[in-house]
């Protein structure tokens, strides 16, 4: 599955995923917004809305998007723009299950479970 897999594999996989963020209060809406990841010397952006998500990275012309599926206040997933329920399971083997941790005010902490890779923590920063 390219979409869902390859930003966030890229990402979870690299070891410099921390950075310093903003001083914006962006982050009390972390459902819908604007956010982005510091990995080395690339930097990924997300635009979200509640169904939808959009990601690129400097270093790439391709964008993906997702679809969110909030399961809680704190818990979505997210999943392949192309499934189709009519004719795929309920959840994609590939589904990429988020669940926000800790949440400050330019920031956001997330762990990360997909099937077939490693738990990860990955710290998301909120634009102003």
């Amino acid at each position: 599955m390219r979409t869902i897999i390859f930003l966030f594999s890229f990402l979870v996989s690299s070891g410099s995923l921390f950075a310093e963020g903003t001083d914006s209060l962006a982050c009390q809406n972390y459902k819908t917004g604007e956010f982005y990841i510091l990995n080395g010397t690339d930097t990924c952006f997300i635009t979200r809305t509640k169904t939808r998500q959009k990601e690129r990275c400097n270093n790439s012309d391709t964008e993906y998007e997702l679809i969110v599926i909030w399961l809680s206040d704190k818990k979505y997933l997210l999943r392949d723009m192309n499934y189709n329920p009519s004719t795929k399971p309920q959840k994609m083997r590939k589904d990429i299950l988020m669940t926000i941790m800790e949440v400050e005010s330019d920031r956001y902490i997330v762990h990360i479970k997909g099937e077939g890779q490693k738990k990860r923590i990955l710290t998301v920063y909120c634009n102003k």
